[in-house]
């Protein structure tokens, strides 16, 4: 019998902080878990559990990225905008929008990657690891 292993969603990675990460050129975000209204001690809120790659500069494009696993999205408008691809990825930047009402808090969104070759580059990146997870699980030893 062949062992199937599966990896559970974990939230060691802390929380996604948009605005440290408003300069970056390219975000990766692959959605592990989403929960709506998730208990918090500040009340319920929707929360993506995602795996984080953020590229900083355009030089850093052709270098690995920062990766952040299991990072919590709890931020209303980017939290929702990941409930419809968990076990998938987008790529994104963050930027603010300003709120519709008179005094209130801009809004955290995502805007989608459309540079081709930034995304080529990350493209590249995830053919590259992809490798490098099927080349270790082949030099993996056979117990059977």
């Amino acid at each position: 019998m062949a062992l199937n292993l599966a990896s559970l969603p974990q939230a060691n990675g802390g929380w996604f902080k948009p605005k440290d990460n408003i300069d970056a050129v390219a975000i990766l975000v692959e959605v592990k878990d989403f929960q709506r209204q998730r208990p918090t001690p500040n009340g319920p809120k929707d929360s993506a559990l995602c795996d984080i790659s953020i590229w900083k500069s355009r030089e850093q494009l052709g270098a690995a990225p920062e990766v952040n696993l299991g990072q919590r999205i709890e931020q209303t408008v980017l939290a929702r905008d990941l409930e419809t691809v968990v076990g998938q990825a987008v790529l994104v930047t963050v930027d603010q929008v300003p709120s519709k009402k008179p005094g209130g808090n801009p809004a955290w969104v995502w805007k989608p990657v459309t540079d081709p070759e930034i995304v080529a580059a990350v493209v590249a990146y995830g053919e590259k690891r992809d490798a490098a997870v099927t080349e270790a699980a082949a030099a993996a030893p056979d117990f059977d």
